[in-house]
């Protein structure tokens, strides 16, 4: 009932099908309830939405349907795809997917905006910005100047799972809000482990 929206024509006794590229057929409900999740998410809550499907079946098109709803919004969206090679650092991916939040947030904020979520991490974060900097090389690009914080601890020590966690969290709370929530959209998860699903949680 989608593809013969209008009178088919025939050639050669074969019947053309006439569709639009890139448009989703048949998935009003999982569209409707993604985007209903995502509403959720943008009163201040947190929330977790899983699609499970064969290769091929339209699960990234399907999330990539509220990619323009989620910007009218002011959010952001973060993707990243796992594979067989994930295995060797699923963390690190998940991590650097957060990283690639930074200079999107640079480009989608004025200076105003900009302003108070520079001074919302330097409130959080004070002298243990290099904690974060070390994690998020790229949030330095949110700043202005090259040394966002004089004075601030260098430390060498190597971070745990607990203590990325806790870093990743105070940074999402300062640049998440019910005006700029953000989306993680994480593909193929079988490739990750538990440490990178602890991370998301």
């Amino acid at each position: 009932r989608f593809l013969f929206a209008c009178a088919p024509s025939s050639e050669n006794g074969r019947t053309k099908l006439s569709f639009r590229e890139h448009k989703l057929y048949g998935r009003e409900t999982e569209v409707s309830s993604i985007t209903d999740a995502f509403c959720r998410v943008s009163t201040g809550k947190n929330e977790a939405f899983f699609i499970a499907g064969f290769s091929g079946s339209g699960k990234s098109m399907l999330v990539n349907s509220l990619r323009a709803q989620v910007d009218i919004s002011g959010g952001y969206v973060l993707t990243h795809k796992f594979d067989q090679m994930s295995k060797e650092k699923p963390l690190l991916e998940v991590i650097s997917a957060f990283n690639d939040l930074c200079p999107i947030i640079r480009d989608r904020s004025s200076q105003e905006d900009l302003h108070v979520i520079v001074k919302n991490l330097m409130d959080v974060f004070g002298t243990d910005f290099s904690v974060l900097a070390r994690l998020l090389p790229k949030i330095k690009c949110l700043f202005p100047q090259p040394n966002p914080a004089k004075g601030e601890k260098e430390s060498g020590d190597q971070m745990n799972l607990r203590s990325i966690c806790f870093t990743l969290q105070r940074f999402m709370r300062s640049v998440s809000s019910k005006s700029h929530p953000v989306m993680l959209f994480l593909d193929d998860l079988q490739w990750c482990d538990n440490s990178a699903l602890s991370l998301v949680e």
